[in-house]
């Protein structure tokens, strides 16, 4: 029994390049959880000193919050130790700067690069989780009551490439009463009918529902058990975003594809999913989140399924609110593929003095897309500063994608046409 023990802490002991390997390779296999892990590297006895750098640098390459926790009880255990004799890991954030020496000036040409962010330590990525946790269980509460403009562009590509064709556009009035969304479908490839969202998509492409509020809370439900990792800084609409990836498993997960091939032939799961959300670091107002479905099976027709969700202020009635501006759904089934980006426009308050204005026209187009500013994400720098301060599901006939658009300024939704006169 003594043998046995003392073979099994035997197993146990590494140096630090050891620690840093085996680390980098849970990331990069992404078989074990951050709390798994973490609670390896808690059994690890260090032959060498660990140092701040080495657990920045394994920080900002890719472990979890739970992993720096145990690699930091690491450096302390092992303070008396001698430090290895190379420097195990590398990270733009701990490089030092050498730019200055004591030779004769030296005129050099590169490229203006800003100076990497390094990522918050794990207890300000804690307190960034619980703040956009806080954030999302509120969200639909602080929601006025309103009606909206939803375009929805479709596309398709029958030989699973990125070589589209439009199914056309459908434009809806979206209301939201008491938390309760609803459709009305107006008008279908430019032409003015009266019907719901269902049949609108009959001819192939996706639906979605849930991107006012019931999207953003199933992640940080306390029964979804997500787990939560830190990713990096981004720049978002000209702000400073902390980015966290996210995982949760097909047991606590409310997100559902549906498939649908014709009346009669309907299959529906609900899929494990992981993804990206994007806050506000100082105050949690969460304004992108990524969706991917994972361990489809294989069975199911729809092999890949994919939403980003964009929000961003609009006003309604004089007050500001974070609302959805986009979102775009992008589905494969088969050799097909889908892609759908929807838009959110012309918000108003929802009540008896809030009606929708038409234009009198019986055609009813759709405007133009948002232009690429408000939806790409931009690389992080340091002049970037911080900001101020249902559940989904997805119904395909055929693999689709959305994406942002639509202009800015107020849009309003076309007039019915008249009635026919009598006969």
């Amino acid at each position: 029994m003594l043998s046995l023990t003392v073979a099994l802490q035997a197993q146990m002991q590494m140096n630090v390049e050891q620690l840093a390997e085996f680390i980098r390779s849970e990331i990069a296999l992404k078989q074990s959880s951050d709390k798994q892990t973490a609670a390896y590297v808690k059994k690890i006895q260090l032959t060498e000193k660990l140092t701040d750098k080495t657990i920045l640098d394994l920080e900002a390459q890719g472990a979890g919050p739970k992993t720096v926790q145990a690699m930091q009880e690491l450096r302390d255990q092992s303070a008396a130790r001698k430090a290895p004799a190379h420097d195990a890991t590398y990270s733009p954030a701990t490089v030092p700067d050498t730019s200055l020496s004591s030779g004769p000036p030296v005129a050099k040409l590169g490229t203006n690069r800003a100076p990497v962010i390094p990522p918050p330590d794990s207890v300000r990525q804690q307190k960034i989780i619980e703040l956009m946790k806080q954030y999302a269980m509120s969200y639909t509460q602080n929601l006025p009551n309103f009606i909206c403009v939803e375009v929805m562009r479709r596309y398709a590509d029958p030989n699973a490439g990125d070589h589209y064709r439009s199914l056309g556009n459908v434009l809806a009035k979206v209301s939201y009463n008491e938390g309760q969304e609803n459709y009305q479908v107006y008008s279908v490839n430019g032409h003015y009918q009266d019907t719901t969202m269902e049949k609108a998509a009959a001819s192939g492409g996706a639906i979605s529902s849930g991107e006012f509020g019931s999207l953003m809370k199933e992640i940080f439900e306390p029964r979804s058990e997500a787990e939560f990792g830190w990713d990096h800084w981004a720049t978002l609409r000209g702000r400073r975003m902390a980015v966290f990836n996210y995982l949760i498993d097909s047991g606590h997960s409310s997100w559902s594809i549906t498939y649908s091939a014709g009346p009669g032939d309907e299959q529906r799961i609900v899929t494990a999913y992981k993804g990206l959300v994007f806050a506000d670091e100082q105050t949690g107002e969460i304004t992108r989140i990524k969706f991917v479905a994972i361990d489809i099976p294989k069975t199911f027709p729809v092999s890949q399924a994919t939403e980003i969700l964009d929000y961003d202020q609009v006003q309604i009635s004089g007050q500001s609110y974070m609302c959805p501006m986009l979102a775009v759904l992008n589905m494969t089934a088969g050799r097909e593929k889908t892609k759908n980006e929807i838009e959110f426009r012309d918000y108003r308050k929802f009540g008896i003095e809030s009606g929708i204005t038409y234009d009198m026209k019986a055609s009813a187009p759709a405007p133009p897309p948002l232009p690429a500013s408000k939806t790409e994400e931009q690389p992080m720098s340091t002049e970037a500063g911080p900001a101020p301060a249902k559940a989904s599901s997805a119904v395909a006939t055929a693999p689709v994608t959305q994406k942002p658009s639509g202009a800015g300024g107020a849009w309003q939704m076309p007039t019915p046409p008249p009635p026919p006169p009598p006969q």
